[in-house]
C-alpha cells in the first residue's frame, strides 16, 4: 500500500453515527450457485439444488450484501475522496449459516473514524438480518483514504471484537496449496458477485489509476482463501462457520497463480481456529493475519 502525507485541501468529513441504506436480497439458488461458481466453489451444499434441505448460501455473499447497501445518498463525497479510497480488512461473525430461501436485509453503520499517518482510517459495521429479524451475521470492515485529511477529531461509537492471536511465528505451514488465477477471473467474480468497480475489469481504468493491470478484487481473494480453509480443515461443511477475517495487502493480478496456507490450527472449548494467509505471485502477502473459527464436530 502506497502511503502519503495529508493533504490539506483532501477533507474527509467524518460520517461517523450515519446510516447506510437498507436493501434486502433474496437468497434464491441462482443467487447461491452463481456467487459460488464466481470463486470457483463447486461444493455440493453449494450447486445441487436438488439436496435435501435445500442449499447453503455461500459464506462469501455477505460481501455482494455489504457492497449493495454501502451508500449514503444523502452525503456528497468528493470523487477524489472516492478514487483514493483502499479496502483495509474484514471481520464477519456468523450467527447461522446463509440458506436458500433466506431473505437477507443488509445494512452498514459508520462506527469508526481517525487519522493515521496515511491518511482516514473509517470503519463500518453492517448487520444482516433475515425477515424474521434476527442477526445471521455483522460484518465489520474498514479502509484508508489515502492522503485524507479527517474533518474533525477521531471518533469510534464502538470498538471491533478482539480477534485470536497466533500462538507461533515461522515453521512449516500445516497446509499450504498453490491455486491457479485464471486471466478472467475478475470479470466472472465480478457478474457472478454483483460487485462491480472498473479497476478490476477494467484495464485503462487500472493504469488511469496507477495499478500495473487490473486486479483481483479483495473479498474474491479472501474468499478464495476461505474456501480452501473451508474445506481443508472444515471438512467442506459451511455450517460450521463462526467468523471469518483478514487484512488486504498486496495485489493479485489475473492470470498469476497465487498461495494459500495454514500457518496454524488450533483446537478447544468445541471451536477450530485456523490461521491463515494467501501470498501473491511474487510472494508478498495478498491476504494477511487471516483467521476463521468455526465449529469442530462432536
Amino acid at each position: 500500500m502506497t502511503t502519503a502525507a495529508p493533504t490539506a485541501d483532501l477533507v474527509m468529513p467524518s460520517d461517523v453515527g450515519r446510516y447506510t441504506v437498507a436493501n434486502s436480497f433474496t437468497v434464491d439458488a441462482r443467487s447461491i450457485t452463481a456467487f459460488a461458481s464466481g470463486v470457483g466453489d463447486f461444493n455440493e451444499c453449494y450447486m445441487d439444488d436438488a439436496r435435501a434441505g435445500g442449499l447453503i448460501g455461500h459464506p462469501g455473499m455477505v460481501f455482494s450484501f455489504q457492497w449493495n447497501s454501502r451508500f449514503m445518498p444523502d452525503q456528497q463525497l468528493d470523487l477524489e475522496l472516492v478514487r483514493r479510497g483502499v479496502h483495509a480488512w474484514v471481520d464477519v461473525r456468523f450467527e447461522r449459516a446463509i440458506r436458500e430461501g433466506d431473505v437477507i436485509t443488509s445494512q452498514g453503520r459508520s462506527i469508526s473514524a481517525r487519522q493515521v499517518a496515511p491518511g482516514v482510517l473509517t470503519s463500518q459495521r453492517y448487520e444482516m438480518r433475515d425477515s424474521a429479524g434476527e442477526v445471521v451475521a455483522v460484518m465489520d470492515t474498514g479502509g484508508i483514504t489515502r492522503g485524507a485529511r479527517l474533518d474533525g477529531p477521531d471518533q469510534e461509537l464502538e470498538p471491533r471484537p478482539s480477534l485470536p492471536q497466533r500462538s507461533q511465528d515461522g515453521g512449516e505451514p500445516v497446509w499450504s496449496v498453490e491455486l491457479p488465477i485464471d486471466a478472467q477471473a475478475p470479470h466472472v467474480y465480478t457478474e457472478c458477485s454483483d460487485i462491480w468497480n472498473p479497476i478490476h475489469t477494467e484495464r485503462r481504468v487500472a493504469l488511469a489509476a496507477g495499478l500495473p493491470d487490473i486486479i483481483l478484487h479483495g473479498s474474491a481473494n479472501i474468499t478464495i482463501a476461505l474456501r480452501e480453509v473451508i474445506n481443508r480443515s472444515f471438512g467442506g461443511d459451511p455450517a460450521r462457520l463462526q467468523r471469518f477475517a483478514g487484512q488486504f495487502r498486496g495485489m493479485v493480478i489475473p492470470g498469476r497463480p497465487v498461495t494459500v496456507r495454514a500457518v496454524e490450527v488450533r483446537e478447544g472449548d468445541g471451536e477450530a481456529t485456523v490461521f491463515f494467509e494467501m501470498l501473491n505471485d511474487a510472494g508478498d502477502p495478498a491476504i494477511a493475519n487471516g483467521v476463521v473459527v468455526g465449529a469442530i464436530l462432536m
